[in-house]
């Protein structure tokens, strides 16, 4: 197994606002949600290259485009093809992205301040080596997705099809995984301290004993990576 870490650096941002919408409570984390215009008040033909806000993209394509080291602010995405899209070392701040396909998009090197996915599909998605602040996943599927290197700060992940996903050196501190499949994840040296497991399937998981350090899961869960990782240091289990 690969655990090389990546080297890690965030990009810029800068913009206006409009109303706020009221805050997302759930038992762990307060996230604050994105302020978003009712409206498009800017033609994306009539904004330059490095700085967009203010609109509303429905029902259209971005398959393939590349918008490497842009700002992208109080803008909401619906039904948006943006696989294969490149973002790479860009800010998004204040943007929903609503049953777009994110698959194989590229968000590296970034930063990620207000940003929610809700029914996404994320397959191959990389937001590695990115600062995020206020990010809300929710009922997202897909295999694969890459956060390696990441900074979490107030984050959660709800009803969200995550096998495979490498949080590999993430600091993932409080983050809440609520009703998540996790199958096979890897969080090989990653920092967990505070962060909610309890409803998420966790089987196969990939970490070391000690990464898990002060992650909180029901006591089934901690049941099953007894024997797993029993298994993964050659001790037979048997009943009886």
């Amino acid at each position: 197994m690969d655990s090389n870490k990546s080297n890690s650096k965030a990009s810029k941002l800068a913009g206006k606002g409009a109303g706020k919408e009221p805050s997302k409570v759930t038992t762990k984390v307060t996230l604050k949600s994105p302020t978003l215009p009712s409206k498009s008040t800017t033609p994306l033909s009539n904004l330059d290259d490095t700085e967009y806000g203010d609109f509303i993209l429905s029902g259209q394509s971005l398959v393939g485009q590349s918008f490497e080291r842009v700002t992208i602010e109080r803008s909401l995405f619906k039904l948006v093809r943006c696989s294969a899209l490149n973002l790479a070392k860009s800010k998004l701040v204040d943007i929903r992205f609503e049953t777009c396909d994110l698959s194989n998009s590229e968000f590296e090197d970034g930063k990620f301040t207000r940003v929610e996915m809700t029914d996404c599909k994320i397959t191959g998605m990389h937001v590695t080596d990115t600062d995020i602040g206020d990010l809300l996943l929710q009922s997202c599927t897909g295999e694969l997705v890459q956060f390696h290197d990441s900074v979490f700060k107030r984050v959660v992940f709800q009803g969200c099809q995550l096998r495979g996903a490498d949080f590999r050196y993430c600091n993932l501190e409080g983050a809440v995984f609520k009703d998540c499949d996790l199958q096979e994840a890897e969080f090989y040296e990653a920092k967990l301290a505070g962060a909610d497991f309890r409803s998420s399937n966790i089987m196969g998981i990939k970490a070391h004993p000690a990464d898990l350090k002060g992650a909180i899961i029901d006591s089934d869960q901690a049941a099953m990576l007894g024997r797993h990782f029993a298994t993964l240091l050659g001790m037979e289990v048997k009943e009886g």
